[in-house]
């Protein structure tokens, strides 16, 4: 983000007309100027920001490619008691008579 500030400073537009051209809202751009400020941080167009003594440093985390994904599950209560999970993407022919033969049953 201290780079699209700095990118912003040089083009010589205003903030809101940089953030239009960029798809970037205003609010975004503005809450951005406010936390370096804020840390200390000048956004300088002819150098990099200067990180003050206590700078505000940000670093993506990307997710982990292992981390296992739990598909989505409907849970049915019946009025008996059972339960029934169905995961997403089930055949609902299959679930209607599955739900009836629980109903009929209990």
């Amino acid at each position: 983000m201290r780079r699209v500030l700095a990118r912003w400073q040089r083009s010589g537009l205003t903030l809101r007309e940089f953030g239009q051209q960029r798809g970037i809202p205003l609010s975004t751009l503005t809450w951005w100027r406010q936390v370096f400020r804020r840390a200390g941080e000048q956004v300088n167009a002819a150098s990099k920001s200067v990180p003050a003594r206590h700078a505000v440093v940000f670093t993506e985390v990307p997710r982990p490619a292992t981390v296992p994904t739990t598909p989505p599950v409907l849970e049915i209560v019946l009025r008996s008691g059972h339960m029934l999970r169905v995961p997403a993407g089930a055949d609902t022919d299959t679930l209607q008579r599955v739900l009836q033969a629980l109903q009929t049953a209990c």
